[in-house]
C-alpha cells in the first residue's frame, strides 16, 4: 500500500474543493479521507503498489 499525505492552503473551503477531490479520488480507484482544518484541506490518500496513477 502506497501512502500520500497531501495539505493545500489558500483558499479552498467554500469552494468545492473536498467533493472535488473525493470525485477524482473515485475515478481513479483510490481510497483515503478529505477534511477541511484550520489551515486548509488535508488530504491522505493511498493505492495499492498495483496501481499506477500518472507519472511517477
Amino acid at each position: 500500500m502506497i501512502t500520500q499525505h497531501i495539505r493545500v492552503t489558500g483558499v479552498v473551503q467554500g469552494v468545492g474543493f473536498r467533493p472535488f477531490v473525493w470525485r477524482l479520488a473515485q475515478q481513479l480507484g483510490l481510497t483515503g479521507w478529505v477534511r477541511n482544518d484550520a489551515q486548509g484541506v488535508e488530504i491522505l490518500v493511498q493505492r495499492s503498489e498495483e496501481r499506477r496513477v500518472g507519472k511517477e
